[in-house]
């Protein structure tokens, strides 16, 4: 259905010629229970479309999804290049919606390849060639199936939507990201989108900013959260309590998405067992919300205490590494002052040193947007946690000075 003519309705039945073409073989190969179909890049096409198709999002997600018109206007502008000269990486705080945004903008689009790399899955082909069952013996190029699209409905390139897990290996994201840019940037065959599965996956990529383009998705603003809210109904704007309310979650905690819409289920749920008094919904709603702001801050705490006082091991030298505990204090009160973020020119850290200090504390305090090269807390929970957390350290250092100059003074 998705390669059908613009003017044609979704009829299974009035398959365009070419798909007819390749239809009868593939199916006849496929009931000998043995396919040859990678014999022929048309047949490949055919099957990259049936076996990687793109999932869409629930109808669930449909009905409280937001618009984020400027990110979805840079996916749109980047998938209709007429020659793609670089590939999208999409990256930002886990949970912040990248997926559901880059599935939101592909919906309607016909030739779009999507592929899950985890495990120990490294390649897209390797990834591609498990998908469509083909044997290790056989031969394989992704590139040649990209370039039988070209003779597909259409002459729109397809899209190449890679998605990787956040286990994945730095070796297999830089791998990836090399397929890519062959794929998209030299061969242009298709259009690519690397979605990164947190927003420290970025110093994993090969350096290559001309032909990468970063897509920075970030948290929702005031306006999408409450948007989010209203779509739910809870802590209706016009009740001064839960206006209130909506201004502390947002001023205190931030608006990840994924977390945002968990809570608001909740709150929903708990106003709906309340019973049908409105007083005692709106109650029950305000209480949730004040639980999940209390976790969050409490949460963002433990992350900000364990990243500043974790001393961090290289897993690969197994190294300990306390200079890097004393460079991230440094920039951790230096985001204090700057809470928009700072830029990486003007920090001794780097990327990986925040990786390689993050990963193994399970820590998400600071985080680095790729796009803007600077660093930036994880949220506003993390914002206020690490302020208390620096006030708290230098309560204690001008303590132990008072009881040393006392001892001194005696």
């Amino acid at each position: 259905e998705s390669l059908q003519p613009e003017n044609t309705t979704a009829d299974s039945t009035q398959m365009i010629p070419v798909v007819e073409a390749i239809a009868s073989p593939l199916m006849s190969a496929v009931g000998r229970g043995v396919t040859n179909a990678w014999n022929d890049p048309s047949n490949l096409a055919y099957l990259l479309l049936q076996s990687c198709k793109i999932g869409r999002i629930s109808q669930d997600d449909e009905e409280i999804y937001v618009e984020r018109s400027g990110l979805e206007q840079r996916i749109d502008d980047h998938v209709r290049e007429e020659s793609p000269s670089s590939y999208l990486v999409v990256v930002g705080p886990r949970g912040g919606g990248k997926t559901t945004a880059v599935k939101k903008m592909l919906m309607g689009r016909g030739k779009v390849v999507y592929v899950t790399l985890e495990g120990e899955v490294e390649t897209i082909q390797a990834n591609l060639r498990i998908n469509l069952r083909i044997p290790s013996d056989k031969p394989f190029k992704v590139k040649d199936a990209f370039k039988a699209f070209e003779g597909l409905h259409g002459v729109d390139k397809p899209v190449l939507v890679v998605e990787i897990d956040s286990n994945v290996s730095p070796e297999t994201v830089r791998k990836q990201s090399q397929e890519l840019k062959i794929l998209c940037a030299d061969a242009k065959v298709a259009h690519g989108i690397l979605i990164l599965s947190d927003a420290n996956a970025a110093f994993k990529l090969n350096t290559d900013p001309g032909r990468q383009e970063m897509l920075w998705i970030d948290d929702f603003d005031e306006n999408e959260m409450n948007s989010l809210l209203d779509k739910f109904g809870i802590l209706p704007k016009d009740d001064p309590d839960s206006a209130a309310l909506r201004r502390r979650l947002w001023n205190e905690v931030g608006a990840n998405a994924q977390d945002l819409v968990k809570m608001a289920k909740k709150a929903r749920k708990a106003a709906g067992e309340a019973g049908a008094r409105a007083a005692a919904g709106s109650a029950a709603e305000r209480g949730v919300v004040e639980r999940y702001i209390e976790e969050k801050q409490q949460d963002a705490f433990y992350g900000v205490h364990n990243l500043l006082t974790t001393i961090p091991i290289d897993k690969d030298t197994r190294l300990r590494l306390p200079n890097e505990r004393w460079s991230l204090l440094s920039l951790t009160a230096a985001l204090d002052r700057t809470p928009g973020g700072v830029k990486i020119k003007d920090t001794g850290v780097l990327p990986l040193n925040l990786s390689i200090a993050v990963k193994p504390t399970g820590c998400g305090a600071l985080t680095y947007n790729g796009e803007g090269k600077r660093f930036q807390f994880y949220s506003k929970a993390h914002q206020h946690a690490a302020r208390r957390w620096l006030k708290r350290r230098r309560i204690r250092h001008v303590s132990f000075l008072i009881r040393l100059l006392v001892l001194c003074l005696v």
